[in-house]
């Protein structure tokens, strides 16, 4: 029967109950004004609104298809630019003096440079920066006053070198007890202890010794290496053909402090001061990474759907770039590994082997040295596995799963929204629902969000006003028309005296939410009420058939009633008020669908509708009958023919694939393709649900795919056979999703997307194992008020 898992909601028995609310009724929950409201009438204050969102639907689009990147510039880079001695005067002037002006004019109120002075966490970022600027003006012997200031700010920031409790910048366990010596050998006295100097160095020296003499594996930060470096080998095997360091201005330009006469070096950094004038970014070229971010974040946040063209263009010359090996994806894991997740989503063919470096141990440990940022894409990379034998994507989620899951326990993570980021995803990342990940991403998005590799940076691109606000009043807007609906829904359910019956559950608040999680788009009102409509038909039905068992006429009359399909009889000949309320409402239910699909379709769909529900129904008393009369013999593939429709998700999915907007004709609807949908989502569903639930219903004897298996099999103990679904669950999604992700096949992405969100759905209520908070009420329920009852503060305009 369906089990859209109820039990989360601490029923002693899911079977038989007298009529319970899942969830407190709309007006217990503490609802603030929503600052947007959906209105018939068009008034000037609405009319202005419009227009002004229209505005920055605009500009935001500019931003997408100029594809300028905006980076705020590093004093670290700069000061290592600013470093680099002129050929043409033996080393005795700077090759770039106008690298040095901006230090000196750019010089924080505190006295240190770096991108947020006084922020409470990059103090470590800028110390870097300052000490690097320090060593720049010293150097050249210029700007005293700075450097008194500058040293002041340091020596009230001595402790944070060594506090945990800091960001760090990629490497600067290696990098800045490597400016404290050099700042010596200018005669610049460092107010350090001598504790500290000895305990920094004593780190330097160890994270140089686990890379085993390879320093290689250290070239990204090699500017903490100094001149004992092997320069001349890492620019002939590492240089890139824009003639950088791993796009590293600060390395590049180290570089040619220790080894000068590579023309390349200094082509790279004139581009980039001819491009950014006096100073320079911490990362450069960054255009393919930055287009893909904001392409990501426009998605997380929920807006994709105004932008659906520039993405698609986006995508289309990024796959481009991947077929032709483009250095900017390959040469850096963050944005390879970004590239790879988006595109094959997208549905292009993109090989795994692609990050089988990555995969290796060997490679881990230069691969922590790019920071938790890029791990944690590298993870989520690793979880778009479609294929079955995808060792390479196994292999790095292994790893990288315990190298994130170590991190949290530590407690080492020092940006808290990465953070909640990292541990969110961590914990359910095949059941995050689409609404319900972009309020949390909303809650997250910053403009005043940094990044830190070498140095902090901001990237006004991705984290601006516009983005903002935009989604933001988006979101609201959508979620006063949730509540619009909700309200409809009540009627629907008063209307059909689903309130009456005195036994089951009260599926309305769930519904709802799922629904309105699942289906997004404002205009999809219609899939949104069918979805919630026929989960509650589901839920109800499918108590009406626990309650009475198989061998009750009336589990059988409502079967008999939805094959006759009439509701022109007498009330006797029900049977009973429950099933006469329980026919009446799915008979008009379903008509209101067939009515409202033929206007969408063009063509009458009613008979389509109605043979789900006969399917589901039968399989409802199949899975019954089989319980009563041969649980003990039956085998699993014969409980999943029947289990995985009776789970209810098909009639859901079935019913609302029309209201999409799409034509569909009904050589689509009865394709394979669609079939083995249904079939696979379905499968996972049905599965999913039964390793939650294989513990009470063993109790209660119920048929279960676990203790099928144990049947089937007494030698396989409950850890055995959990771990063969589990694999039957993976097995599966990989072939769903390889469906959903094929292009060119007769049912659109969009409807195809369908039957991965059902997936979601499942994942989301019953996340393999159970027991934990996604199973929960107060994580529903925390869910349900943010994405529907509480609106999200907008910025004052």
């Amino acid at each position: 029967m369906l089990k859209l898992n109820y039990s989360f909601l601490h029923f002693s028995d899911h079977r038989i109950q007298k009529s319970k609310q899942i969830l407190p009724p709309a007006h217990e929950f503490p609802v603030s004004k929503p600052a947007i409201t959906v209105r018939c009438c068009r008034n000037n204050s609405t009319v202005s609104s419009a227009l002004k969102l229209q505005k920055i639907i605009g500009r935001i689009r500019e931003r997408i298809r100029n594809g300028k990147v905006e980076l705020s510039p590093a004093a670290y880079d700069t000061a290592w630019v600013a470093m680099v001695p002129a050929r043409e005067y033996s080393g005795e002037k700077p090759c770039f003096p106008e690298c040095l002006d901006w230090i000196i004019e750019n010089q924080n109120p505190d006295g240190s440079w770096g991108l947020d002075p006084g922020h409470p966490s990059l103090v470590k970022d800028s110390l870097c920066c300052t000490l690097a600027c320090l060593l720049a003006l010293r150097k050249w012997n210029v700007g005293h006053q700075q450097i008194h200031k500058g040293l002041e700010f340091i020596r009230a920031n001595t402790n944070a070198a060594s506090d945990k409790d800091q960001l760090s910048p990629i490497g600067f366990n290696v990098i800045f007890p490597t400016m404290i010596a050099y700042a010596n050998q200018l005669d610049l006295t460092l107010p350090f202890h001598q504790d500290l100097l000895d305990s920094m160095i004593l780190s330097r020296d160890s994270q140089i010794h686990k890379s085993e003499g390879n320093y290689m594996n250290l070239g990204y930060v090699a500017e903490g290496i100094g001149e004992s470096f092997n320069w001349s080998n890492m620019i002939l095997t590492q240089q890139r053909n824009n003639g950088s360091l791993f796009n590293s201005p600060a390395t590049t330009a180290a570089a040619l402090v220790h080894h000068q006469g590579n023309n390349n070096c200094f082509e790279y950094l004139q581009s980039l001061l001819k491009t950014f004038k006096n100073c320079v970014p911490t990362v450069y070229p960054l255009e393919i990474y930055t287009r893909l971010c904001l392409v990501d974040t426009i998605q997380e946040l929920g807006i994709d759907r105004h932008f659906e063209s520039e993405i698609n263009n986006i995508l289309e010359e990024t796959y481009r770039l991947w077929q032709l090996k483009d250095e900017e994806i390959f040469t850096d894991i963050t944005c390879c590994a970004v590239t790879f997740r988006l595109l094959r989503i997208k549905g292009f063919e993109v090989s795994s082997d692609e990050l089988a470096p990555y995969a290796e141990q060997d490679h881990v440990s230069s691969i922590q040295t790019t920071g938790v940022s890029t791990i944690f894409e590298l993870y989520r990379a690793s979880n778009i596995r479609i294929h079955e034998e995808e060792n390479t994507l196994d292999a790095i989620n292994d790893w990288t799963t315990t190298f994130l899951k170590q991190q949290l326990l530590s407690e080492t993570i020092c940006d808290k929204k990465l953070q909640k980021k990292v541990e969110y995803e961590l914990k359910n990342f095949h059941g995050i629902l689409g609404r319900v990940g972009n309020r949390r991403s909303l809650d997250l998005y910053d403009v005043d969000n940094y990044q830190v590799m070498k140095a902090a940076y901001r990237c006004p691109t991705i984290y601006n006003e516009d983005l903002l606000v935009f989604s933001r009043q988006d979101f609201n807007i959508c979620q006063a028309l949730h509540q619009k609906e909700f309200q409809q829904l009540e009627r629907w359910h008063k209307d059909c005296r689903l309130d009456r019956l005195n036994f089951g559950r009260d599926a309305l608040h769930t519904a709802h939410f799922l629904a309105s999680a699942i289906f997004g788009v404002p205009q999809l009102v219609n899939a949104r009420i069918s979805f919630a409509k026929n989960v509650v038909l589901i839920a109800r039905i499918d108590d009406f058939f626990d309650r009475h068992g198989s061998r009750s006429e009336d589990s059988y009359k409502i079967l008999e009633l939805v094959k006759e399909w009439n509701i022109e009889k007498p009330v006797e000949e029900y049977g009973s008020k429950e099933v006469e309320i329980l026919f009446t409402a799915l008979y008009k239910t379903v008509n209101e669908f067939a009515e409202k699909a033929y206007v969408e379709q063009g063509r009458c769909v009613k008979r389509h509708l109605i043979n789900l529900w006969v399917e589901t129904l039968t399989s409802f008393a199949k899975e019954l009958g089989s319980w009563y009369e041969n649980a003990a013999i039956i085998k699993l593939d014969e409980y999943l023919s029947f289990a995985r429709i009776s789970i209810g998700s098909g009639v859901c999915i079935l019913t609302s694939i029309y209201f999409l907007g799409i034509k569909l004709s009904e050589e689509m609807i009865l394709s394979e393709e669609c079939i083995s949908l249904s079939m696979h989502a379905g499968t996972i569903v049905r599965l999913l649900n039964d390793l939650q639930s294989c513990q009470k219903e063993n109790e209660e004897t119920r048929l279960n795919a676990v203790s099928i298996i144990l049947k089937e099999d007494d030698e396989k103990g409950e850890e055995m056979a959990i771990s063969k679904i589990e694999t039957m669950v993976e097995h599966n999604r990989r072939k769903l999703l390889r469906m959903v992700y094929r292009r060119g096949t007769i049912l659109p992405r969009k409807c195809k997307d369908l039957f991965f969100d059902l997936c979601k759905m499942g994942y989301y209520l019953y996340s393999s194992g159970g027991g934990d908070e996604f199973t929960s009420p107060q994580l529903i329920m925390e869910d349900m008020r943010l994405l529907i009852h509480q609106p999200l503060k907008l910025p004052p305009s």
